[in-house]
């Protein structure tokens, strides 16, 4: 990954409150253009609220994301929508519309928001499947899918437009072993060939170890790790060591002691 590459998405001192809780707690970090950056951490730790407000989809209670300079939650109408159709958005269980085809789930972005002739959108949308290994699969419904399946049509949903950066909620929750590791090489290989900037929110760490180029840990709402995927592997923080090698802290265990003791 090339550092002198410019930032594409930034965020700066986010907090996110819900009630008398912080679930982001000052978040600042910035993604570079093209890179793969992959956000990780325990259930409860701010991830996906995270990547609600760097894709625009919730605003932060604080704090500023910009996208290309763009101030994204206060964008004029013009401006965001723009904004938008330059990203897209992959969702944890794919979010595909059961009554369309896979093909016509691919297509719909297409003709939502350009004016391009119907039988260029069916070509685009065909290849956007045939980028992901779908093509196949073009007439089918949702409901045929596996769950592999269908994480790989909602990203050739997600690319129709081609769009500068895309995110990713999950994309192997769920998954077995082999099926994650082709919507991995799916996401590693438009990276690597069409230069999309990817930020991938997922708690799988196989999954983390193989796409990322760059990695930012969170717990408790605050960044406690940023770096490369190295840097943060070999990370000596106790909680980075905790996390990635799935270690219970003491009190966990013991209360993990005093249960299978009660269900003796």
């Amino acid at each position: 990954m090339d550092a002198a590459k410019p930032d594409l998405v930034v965020a700066r001192g986010l907090v996110t409150t819900l009630g008398d809780r912080n679930v982001l707690d000052g978040v600042d970090l910035a993604i570079r253009a093209g890179e793969v950056f992959v956000v990780m951490g325990p259930s409860g730790c701010g991830k996906t609220t995270l990547l609600r407000h760097l894709a625009g989809l919730q605003p932060p209670t604080r704090g500023t994301v910009t996208v290309a300079g763009h101030d994204l939650h206060h964008a004029s109408p013009d401006v965001l929508h723009q904004l938008r159709l330059r990203s897209g958005m992959s969702f944890q269980g794919g979010a595909l519309l059961g009554s369309l085809t896979v093909l016509e789930n691919v297509e719909l972005p297409l003709r939502e928001n350009t004016d391009l002739p119907r039988g260029v959108i069916r070509e685009t949308a065909r290849m956007k499947l045939d980028m992901v290994g779908l093509l196949a699969a073009a007439d089918q419904m949702p409901v045929a899918l596996s769950g592999g399946m269908k994480k790989r049509a909602a990203i050739a949903r997600a690319i129709a437009l081609d769009p500068d950066v895309v995110y990713f909620d999950e994309p192997s929750a769920g998954l077995d072993p082999i099926t994650a590791a082709e919507v991995d090489n799916v996401i590693t290989k438009l990276n690597q060939v069409f230069g999309i900037t990817m930020v991938v929110v997922t708690h799988d760490l196989p999954s983390a170890a193989t796409i990322a180029d760059r990695i930012v840990v969170l717990l408790g709402g605050k960044v406690v790790a940023l770096g490369s995927r190295e840097q943060v592997w070999n990370d000596p923080d106790p909680r980075i060591r905790d996390f990635i090698e799935r270690r219970l802290r003491a009190e966990e265990s013991r209360g993990m002691d005093v249960v299978a003791h009660l269900e003796v």
